[in-house]
C-alpha cells in the first residue's frame, strides 16, 4: 500500500480498527482519559521514550523522557526475539518517564526499511503515486506487495520532472511492532522512519545556518547497527545512503578480541578501564572499524559529487550514540575538509528541568535525537 505524506513524515499505519481509534479520537478531543502522543525508539539496545509539549510556531519543550536498556540479542536486525523483555523495557521507560499517554508514534529502523530519492516524469498527485508504484519496487530489497510505502515530493528537478522521497518497510515488520506496542498497553497511531525523525530535529536545530539554498550539508546518524548518511540542500534531502557499520562492530570486535561479553565490551568502548582510559588494544580495535567508515564515507561522498557536481558542502552534522567514538569528529574533518560538529538538540528544544534531570541531558542530545523526532510528530 502507497500512501502520501508531507514534508518529511511517514505513516505506514494501515489502521483496521476504525470504530476504536474514532471512540480514541473523541476521548482524545473531550479530554477524557490520557491524551497526548509520545515518540518511542525501540533501538538494539535499549528503549528510549519522550514526550514534547508545543509546535513548530511555539517552540517545542521536552517534558518527559526515559530509556530503557535491553537484553543483548533482544532484537536482532528487525526481529524481535525477546518478546515479553521489549515489553517490559517499553514499560519500565515510559513509567520512568511518568507519561500517562497511550498514543505512540514508533520509529522504525534496520535492514527491512529503506528511503530512497526518485526522479520521476512528474504530473499530478495520482500520476506520480502510479509512478512511484512503476518505479519503486526496484529499489526496495524486499516484496513490493507486502510493503507500507509512503512517499514525499520534494519538488521540480533540472530535467522538468520531480523529485520524490520514497519510505518504505516491510509490512510483517510494521505489523509484528503493532502488536508489540499493543502488548505494552499502547496504541500506536503513527509508524514512521527514523532517517526522517533526525531530519526534523536538524531542520529544527539549523534552520537559520539552511537559508542558503546553494549550500549543502551532510547530516550522519551513526546508529549501533548502521549509519544513515543524508546530504540536504535548498531544504531538501537530496541523496541518502545506509552504510552498514556501526557501533555495535566495534562491540563485537571488542568480544571477539578480548574474550569479554556483550555488556563488558560496551562498557570498555564507552567508558575504557576502571581509570577512564581506553586501552591500547581498545583504540587499535576502533580504530580498524573508523577506517573502515572512512573508507566508506569517501565512496559515498565521490559518488554523490560525480552525480550531480556538487561540492558545496559547508559542514557535516553528527548524531547518534556512536558519533562520540574516539577519533571519529577529527578524523571526519580530515577526510572531508569542512568543519564537524555533533548536533545538539536542546539548542532549538527547551526542557522542563523539574521533569528532566541534568543527567539525562547528554544521553538525550547524544542518543535522542530520533526519539525527539518522533515525538516533534505528535504535536
Amino acid at each position: 500500500m502507497i500512501y502520501r505524506h508531507r514534508k518529511h513524515r511517514g505513516n505506514f499505519l494501515d489502521s483496521k480498527k476504525v470504530i476504536n481509534d474514532l471512540i480514541s479520537q473523541i476521548k482524545d478531543v473531550l479530554k477524557i482519559g490520557p491524551s497526548g502522543f509520545i515518540g518511542i525508539d525501540v533501538g538494539l539496545s535499549s528503549v528510549k521514550v519522550a514526550q514534547l509539549d508545543g509546535n513548530e510556531e511555539s517552540g517545542f519543550k521536552l517534558v518527559a523522557y526515559g530509556s530503557e536498556p535491553l537484553p543483548e540479542g533482544a532484537i536482532i536486525e528487525d526481529d524481535i526475539q525477546k518478546e515479553e523483555e521489549v515489553i517490559e523495557a517499553i514499560r519500565s521507560a515510559i513509567e520512568k518517564a511518568g507519561i500517562s499517554s497511550v498514543n505512540a508514534v514508533l520509529g522504525l529502523a534496520g535492514p527491512n526499511t529503506v528511503a530512497r530519492k526518485l526522479q520521476l516524469a512528474g504530473g499530478s498527485e495520482e500520476e506520480i503515486e502510479d509512478q512511484v508504484s512503476w518505479e519503486v519496487e526496484q529499489y526496495i530489497p524486499f516484496s513490493l506487495e507486502t510493503s507500507k510505502v509512503s512517499f514525499h515530493i520534494v519538488g521540480e528537478n533540472e530535467g522538468g520532472g520531480v523529485d520524490v522521497i520514497v519510505a518504505a518497510a516491510k509490512g510483517e515488520v510494521v505489523e509484528s511492532y503493532r502488536e508489540l506496542l499493543e502488548k505494552a498497553g499502547l496504541k500506536p497511531k503513527i509508524f514512521d522512519l527514523g532517517l526522517l525523525a533526525v531530519v526534523n530535529v536538524f531542520e529544527l536545530v539549523y534552520s537559520e545556518k539552511l537559508e542558503d539554498p546553494n549550500e549543502s550539508w551532510i547530516l550522519m546518524d551513526l546508529g549501533a547497527q548502521k549509519t544513515e548518511f543524508i546530504i540536504y540542500k535548498n531544504n531538501k534531502i537530496m541523496f541518502t545512503k545506509e552504510i552498514m557499520i556501526g557501533g555495535v562492530i566495534i562491540t563485537e570486535e571488542i568480544q571477539r578480541q578480548m574474550g569479554v561479553n556483550y555488556y563488558e565490551a560496551e562498557d570498555l568502548k564507552n567508558h575504557g578501564d576502571e581509570n577512564g582510559n581506553l586501552p591500547e588494544e581498545i583504540l587499535e580495535i576502533i580504530d580498524s572499524v573508523v577506517e573502515s567508515f572512512f573508507a566508506e564515507i569517501k565512496k559515498t561522498v565521490d559518488f554523490y559529487i560525480s552525480s550531480t557536481s556538487d561540492e558545496s558542502f559547508v559542514e557535516c552534522v553528527l548524531t547518534g550514540g556512536s558519533s562520540l567514538i574516539p577519533g571519529l569528529t577529527e578524523g571526519l574533518e580530515a577526510l572531508l575538509g569542512i568543519s564537524v560538529s555533533i548536533m545538539n538538540p536542546f539548542e532549538a528544544i527547551e526542557y522542563d528541568p523539574k521533569k528532566i534531570k541534568e543527567d539525562q541531558l547528554n544521553e538525550i542530545a547524544y542518543r535522542g535525537a530520533g526519539v525527539l523526532g518522533l515525538a516533534m510528530r505528535s504535536v
